[in-house]
């Protein structure tokens, strides 16, 4: 009797096991639906030389990009915020040209935020003006200024492995991420 008592007991606990997981399973399948409803995918919007972007009277045009060893950059930049004690083969520089131009008939004032992303190799970093001078931008009705941008890629924010592949990859400034992920794609200067 006490045996068969038991068997009984192990079954009903197996059952109610089986309606709380179904239960609890069903619940997350309802709270996923709900939030992938709630807050979708971003949408892409990607801009180019040709195509570009336009963010309140501001046109930005991706002009081009270089990568440099931290010692190349040394060379060329005079006002190069990366130190020669940094591993110049376990690093790299990715210099980026934007044209800024206003589009308005007002004066406008303009500070740039953006993320250096390379999706292909799973880079990303964000960036600095290569000018402290360009850290915020004024431009006159009709005016155009070129300012560059820098963005270090070591270890931390690139596998190492992965610099040779910066030129085949899409190098991208990312300026919104959602709910519209606003990029603009460069080419190799």
């Amino acid at each position: 009797w006490f045996s068969l008592e038991k068997g009984r007991r192990m079954k009903y606990c197996k059952i109610g096991i089986s309606i709380i997981s179904i239960i609890v399973a069903a619940i997350c399948v309802i709270m996923i639906v709900r939030i992938n409803k709630a807050f979708p995918n971003a949408e892409e919007n990607s801009y180019t030389k040709d195509n570009p972007a336009n963010i309140e009277g501001v046109e930005l045009t991706p002009v081009s990009y270089n990568v440099y060893t931290i010692e190349e950059y040394s060379k060329i930049s005079p006002t190069n915020n990366f130190s020669m004690n940094q591993n110049s083969d376990n690093s790299r520089i990715i210099v980026m040209t934007v044209r800024l131009k206003n589009t308005t008939e007002e004066v406008v004032n303009y500070t740039p935020s953006f993320v250096c992303v390379i999706e292909e190799i799973n880079g990303s970093n964000g960036v600095t003006t290569v000018s402290p001078l360009m850290r915020h931008v004024t431009l006159l009705p009709g005016e155009s200024k070129e300012v560059m941008y820098q963005a270090y890629m070591g270890p931390n924010q690139l596998n190492p492995r992965n610099f040779d592949k910066i030129d085949e990859s899409t190098v991208t400034l990312v300026y919104s991420f959602y709910p519209y992920r606003n990029r603009l794609i460069f080419s190799k200067g």
